[in-house]
C-alpha cells in the first residue's frame, strides 16, 4: 500500500495543533489524580488519527507536545506536593515523554507501511512497555505508581482484569480500544482489516467485562473494621508536647465513642506522633490501655526512634487482650520528604485473625507490586495500612492501594491522614469511604489470583507483539528501494 501524501503545510499545522491540544486536554483530565475515567478510552485518539497523515517532524512535535502537556499536571504534583528534587522530576518527564513519543512514531510508521494489524498491536504494547520500563527505572522512588490502569479503579468489572494480568493488561486494553478506532480510520485501510480489528477489539473488551462481572467471590468470614483520621496540621508530633497530648486525648475520646459500633479493628494514619527509644514502651502502654478499655484492636502509625538514633516509620499492632505489640517498618520512603527516616527491610508482619491472616503495611509500600506480592505469598486475607497522602492525591493513592488488593486477593483497610479512609475487598468493591471515619463489615478470606501465582506473565506476549511491530517497521530491501525511487521522482514534480 502506498503511503498517503503528507498534508499541505497550512492544513498540516492545523492538524498538528488540533491533535496535540485535544489529546493533551483529555490526558490532563483523564490521567489525573482525580480522573475523569471515560476520557482515557478516547484520549489518544486525536493523536493517533493525526500522526499517519503528517510528515515525520510534525508528527514528532505533535506527539511530544501531546504527551508532555497531557502529563504535566502529574509532574507538577511530584515537584510541588511531594517536593521531589527538580532534576529527578525533569529527567523523569523527559524520559517518559520520549518513550511515549517513540511508541506513537512506531504506530505511525507501521500505518504508513500498510501493516495495520501490527500497528494496532504495537501501540498498546508500547504503552505497557513504557509503564513497565518506568517501574524498573523508578523502582525505589515510585514502584508501580504510574499507570493508566488506575484511572479505571472505580469500575470493578474492569478492575478484575488485574487479578489475571496485573495493571499491564488493563493498560493494554485501555490503549487498544482507541488505537483500534484510529487504525480502522487509517489511510488505505480496507474493509477486511477494519472489520477484523474491530471484531478482535470488541471481543477483548467483552471478555474483560464478562470476566469482571462473574469473578467476584465470597471471601468468607467478615469483621467490623474502621479507619479514622482526626484533623492535624502536621505529622510526627513529638510525644510529650502539649500538641501531642491534646491530639492523643482527641483520639482517645473518639475511639471510646466507637465502642457501640462493634468494631474489631481500627486503623489510624501514618506517623501521627514521634516517640524516641526511652519513652516508647511507656507510650505504647497508654494505647494498650485504650485498646483494652474499648475492646478494639488498633493499628497505630508512629515515627519511632531507637537507641542508635535511627527513626523508623512504623505501624504498631495494639491488641485489647495483651500488652504485647507488633511493629512493622515502612520499606519504601518518600524521596526527599522522608530522607530523615530509615527504611525497613523485613517480611510482612502477619497477625492472627479470623479464618484468614491479617497483615500490616504502610502507605507507599502499596505502590510496589513486588513488596505486596510477599503478602500474597503469605496468604494474607486482610491488610491494615496507615497512610498519609498529600490532600490532592487522596483518590489516586487510595486506588493504587486498592488495585494491589485485587491483584493479590486481599481486603484492605487504609487510613490516609490527608487523603481518604477506604475499606475495600478483594473483588474491587469500595465498601466504605470517607475523609474522616469509614466503617464497614469487611471479609477477611484470601482469594487466589492468577497474577499472584504467575506475576508479570502478561509481559511475554506484550514483548512479542512489540518486537513484531519493531520488525514490521523495518522495510524490506525492495520496499526501501521503491520508496527511495518514489521520493526521487516526486522532487521534480514538487519543484515544478
Amino acid at each position: 500500500m502506498a503511503s498517503s501524501p503528507d498534508r499541505p503545510a497550512p492544513l498540516g499545522a492545523v492538524l498538528t495543533l488540533g491533535a496535540a491540544a485535544a489529546t493533551a486536554v483529555m490526558l490532563a483530565f483523564g490521567f489525573a489524580l482525580e480522573p475523569v475515567s471515560w476520557l482515557m478510552w478516547i484520549a489518544p485518539l486525536p493523536l493517533l488519527l493525526a500522526v499517519p497523515r503528517l510528515g515525520f517532524w510534525p508528527a514528532l512535535l505533535t506527539a511530544e507536545a501531546a504527551w508532555l502537556a497531557g502529563t504535566s499536571r502529574l509532574w507538577w504534583y511530584f515537584a510541588e506536593n511531594l517536593e521531589m528534587p527538580l532534576v529527578f522530576v525533569a529527567v523523569s518527564a523527559a524520559v517518559f515523554t520520549l518513550l511515549y513519543t517513540a511508541a506513537t512514531l512506531l504506530y505511525r510508521l507501521l500505518v504508513r507501511r500498510g501493516r495495520l494489524w501490527l500497528a494496532w498491536l504495537a501501540m498498546p504494547s508500547s504503552a505497557v512497555a513504557v509503564e513497565y520500563l518506568g517501574s524498573i527505572i523508578n523502582a525505589d522512588a515510585g514502584g508501580q505508581w504510574w499507570s493508566l490502569a488506575y484511572t479505571q479503579a472505580d469500575h470493578p468489572a474492569l478492575l478484575q482484569l488485574v487479578s489475571l494480568t496485573g495493571i499491564w493488561g488493563l493498560t493494554f486494553l485501555l490503549t487498544a480500544v482507541p488505537t483500534a478506532i484510529a487504525t480502522m480510520s487509517a489511510p488505505g485501510a480496507v474493509r477486511r482489516q477494519r472489520v477484523g480489528i474491530a471484531a478482535v477489539a470488541a471481543c477483548c473488551l467483552a471478555a474483560t467485562l464478562a470476566y469482571g462481572l462473574t469473578r467476584p467471590v465470597d471471601q468468607g468470614e467478615t469483621i467490623r473494621a474502621a479507619a479514622l483520621a482526626l484533623p492535624t496540621d502536621e505529622d510526627s508530633i513529638p510525644v510529650g508536647t502539649v500538641k501531642a497530648e491534646a491530639l492523643f486525648q482527641d483520639y482517645a475520646t473518639e475511639i471510646r465513642s466507637l465502642q457501640g459500633e462493634g468494631i474489631d479493628v481500627l486503623v489510624l494514619p501514618e506517623k501521627i506522633f514521634l516517640v524516641t527509644a526511652p519513652d516508647t514502651a511507656q507510650y505504647l502502654e497508654r494505647w494498650s490501655e485504650l485498646a483494652a478499655d474499648t475492646d478494639i484492636a488498633i493499628v497505630l502509625g508512629l515515627a519511632i526512634g531507637n537507641e542508635k538514633g535511627l527513626v523508623y516509620n512504623a505501624a504498631v499492632w495494639v491488641r485489647p487482650d495483651t500488652r504485647d505489640t507488633v511493629q512493622y517498618h515502612k520499606q519504601h520512603l518518600v524521596l526527599g520528604l522522608e530522607d530523615w527516616m530509615t527504611a525497613g527491610a523485613e517480611d510482612p508482619k502477619i497477625l492472627p485473625g479470623g479464618e484468614g491472616l491479617w497483615a500490616m503495611t504502610i502507605c507507599k509500600d502499596l505502590d510496589h507490586v513486588s513488596t505486596m506480592a510477599a503478602y500474597g505469598d503469605a496468604n494474607a486475607g486482610l491488610v491494615l495500612a496507615p497512610a498519609l497522602d498529600f490532600a490532592v492525591d487522596g483518590w489516586w493513592h487510595s486506588r493504587v492501594a486498592h488495585t494491589r488488593a485485587v491483584e493479590q486477593g486481599f481486603s484492605l483497610v487504609r487510613a490516609g491522614q490527608l487523603g481518604v479512609m477506604t475499606l475495600t475487598d478483594a473483588s474491587g468493591n469500595v465498601l466504605a469511604e470517607d475523609d474522616r471515619l469509614a466503617i464497614a463489615d469487611l471479609p477477611t478470606g484470601r482469594v487466589a489470583t492468577v497474577y499472584r501465582h504467575f506475576g508479570d506473565w502478561f509481559m511475554i506476549p506484550v514483548a512479542l507483539m512489540l518486537l513484531l511491530g519493531i520488525a514490521g517497521s523495518i522495510p524490506h530491501r525492495r520496499t526501501a528501494t521503491a520508496e527511495a525511487a518514489q521520493a526521487d521522482t516526486s522532487e521534480p514534480a514538487r519543484a515544478a
